[in-house]
């Protein structure tokens, strides 16, 4: 390959050399017309001078230059002149990743610049394009921080240069290569995700984690030997991280992260606990315990999986509880007895009693029955939701958690934990049976708890006192416990119900009502459960009150329950979108609802929605 430095290729003028790889030099050009530099990659002679490489260059520089994604390094152009084959690239003067490794990179910015990267590959194979040839030196870096992956598709178009040669040498870098890469079998999408893990294992410990004397021996290294232990890391997430680079580095592509986001998802997590300064208050209300000031609430983390306990136990370390673990069921149940938690984080997949029984013998103990349980799995499958909820829990997460949706659905829970411990012996099974009225029906799932939540701060908007948020907390809760009463074929019908059966439904306030009348703490929710269906009219039941006559607290559960059943799926409809349900609450303001709790409603319906409770 003949010096370029000087030359004229096509309308770009060539000025110094920039980079220089096992491939193929790079250089800085100046492009007159648009006023631009750019940087031009010279390849290999034979890709200009042999025409099966001459046109696997073309197809593959056109396939690349479609992929337009802000991590991806742009191509602008290709051609030949003078013996040569180029591709004109966007300028990246930041330097690259290889200017980096070598020494243990601080977690977060690992974290920060595989999520990007990861998001660039899972775009290049969502276009049917493989890299190939993932390794530091060909993630450049913007002068901003921003990381670009480039050399797309170079390594298919080399070849059987990427393998062996007669001589024993290899083109490429056996540190990065994938098993099935070093095998020489066919790759897929799981083979980028296995040396983008080896780059971040670099980034992570300074070193690449299969190194040898020969390149032979590193990729049967590959093949072979076990991701060696990742000694440099230190502290409470340690652990975590090791398993996720280790699955990322399954020897066969079927059990690792079947897409580059998934594996830095599993990653992110381990970066945001230590953080310092994050300011969640947007995001989550902090944690108010309504009874017994003086004690600490108590999560128990059950999992037997070291790494996955510690991992949550820092996930919760700026939440106000104690954090106990189990490693297993027979353990948990225990710890129930000796702790008097306040909220159980379960696993599903354990030796021995799996979660959901344990969950259900939770639920079976009088103690315990109204401890909420939240299911934290990697089971992601509609069935086991059902299979968690039949089994009595109260909520469900897939693994790997975000931390911010833990840090809220823990808070939330210990808050309905709050409130159940500040009721009478009688008013718990009053909201045991509420709960059984839910579980009732599939589709009005956790139903109650949003209209509870975004009825408080609806409350909250319209300046009222603190007691009555909290009745409007707990009336939102059971507003609906009077269906206790209606058959399960009306309450679950498919379709329209006729006038003797919407008649009976309509019975469901005064039902509700005469369940909670005997409870002296409840006297405040009664108006609630019984006038919650009033018409701002008068055209609601079940005693046709309208505008002001209609206790206040109803009109704001009205409203409340009426945008969480239109945006949710019902028997005899399919959900609306939120814009849809926000138009039909501003339509029936005056008519059907308190236009005063519409205004505030609409107007605070972005935090509303972002507490998850509408």
């Amino acid at each position: 390959m003949s010096t370029p430095e000087g030359m004229t290729l096509g309308p770009y003028r060539v000025m110094e050399r920039i980079g220089r790889g096992g491939m193929a030099s790079v250089y800085r050009a100046y492009h007159p017309a648009l006023d631009r530099y750019v940087a031009i990659k010279i390849l290999p002679d034979f890709f200009a001078d042999e025409p099966e490489y001459r046109e696997r260059f073309q197809q593959e520089a056109r396939s690349v230059a479609r992929l337009k994604h802000p991590n991806i390094l742009e191509i602008f152009d290709f051609g030949y002149e003078g013996g040569l084959a180029y591709l004109v690239l966007e300028l990246v003067e930041g330097g690259t990743l290889a200017d980096h490794v070598g020494k243990p990179m601080d977690l977060h910015e690992v974290v920060r610049l595989i999520e990007q990267l990861a998001a660039a590959l899972d775009h290049a194979h969502a276009n049917g394009i493989l890299h190939r040839d993932i390794k530091p030196s060909n993630i450049l870096i913007h002068k901003d921080g921003t990381p670009v992956l480039g050399d797309f598709g170079l390594a298919k178009m080399a070849g059987s240069l990427r393998r062996l040669t007669g001589s024993g040498t290899v083109m490429g870098t056996p540190e990065y290569m994938s098993p099935e890469q070093a095998a020489d079998e066919p790759l897929t999408a799981a083979s980028d995700v296995y040396s983008l893990a080896i780059v971040a294992y670099e980034m992570l410990t300074g070193r690449v984690p299969f190194e040898a004397d020969t390149p032979a021996a590193t990729l049967l290294s590959h093949v072979t030997k076990p991701m060696p232990a990742t000694r440099e890391l230190r502290g409470e997430l340690s652990a975590h991280v090791e398993d996720v680079l280790r699955k990322a580095l399954a020897k066969s592509p079927q059990d690792r992260y079947q897409t580059a986001a998934a594996f830095a998802a599993a990653l992110k997590p381990a970066a945001w606990p230590n953080r310092r300064g994050d300011d969640l208050s947007g995001l989550v209300a902090p944690t108010r315990r309504v009874s017994r000031p003086d004690r600490i609430p108590v999560v128990l983390v059950v999992d037997d999986g070291p790494a996955n306990r510690e991992l949550i136990e820092a996930c919760l370390a700026d939440v106000d509880c104690q954090v106990r673990t189990a490693e297993d069921g027979a353990a948990a149940l225990k710890a129930i007895q000796a702790w008097h938690p306040d909220l159980v984080l379960l696993d599903v997949q354990m030796p021995g009693m799996d979660g959901y029984e344990v969950c259900r013998r939770i639920k079976a103990t009088p103690g315990s029955r109204l401890l909420p349980v939240v299911m934290i799995t990697s089971l992601d499958d509609t069935s086991d939701r059902i299979h968690a909820l039949e089994a009595g829990a109260d909520d469900y997460m897939t693994k790997p958690v975000d931390r911010v949706e833990l840090v809220a659905r823990v808070r939330s829970a210990l808050r309905l934990k709050g409130v159940y411990d500040s009721l009478d012996s009688a008013e718990h099974v009053i909201f045991a049976l509420a709960a059984a009225v839910e579980a009732k029906d599939p589709y009005t799932e956790a139903h109650t708890q949003r209209v509870a939540e975004s009825a408080r701060r609806i409350g909250a908007g319209l300046g009222l006192s603190a007691p009555d948020q909290d009745a409007l907390y707990r009336g939102g809760l059971i507003h609906d416990i009077g269906k206790i009463g209606i058959p399960d074929a009306i309450l679950l019908k498919p379709g329209p119900l006729d006038a003797r059966e919407l008649a009976t439904m309509r019975l469901h306030p005064t039902i509700g009502e005469n369940i909670v009348a005997p409870l002296r703490s409840a006297a405040a929710l009664l108006p609630i459960i019984r006038h919650h269906h009033e018409h701002y009219d008068g055209n609601g039941y079940p005693d046709r009150l309208a505008g002001t006559g209609i206790p206040r607290l109803a009109r704001i559960i009205a409203v409340c329950d009426a945008f969480d059943a239109l945006v949710n799926d019902r028997p005899y409809r399919a959900r609306k979108t939120a814009e849809e349900a926000l138009a039909t609450l501003r339509a029936g303001a005056r008519r059907q609802w308190d236009p005063e709790v519409i205004d505030v409603f609409v107007s605070d319906f972005g935090a509303v929605s972002r507490m998850g409770a509408a």
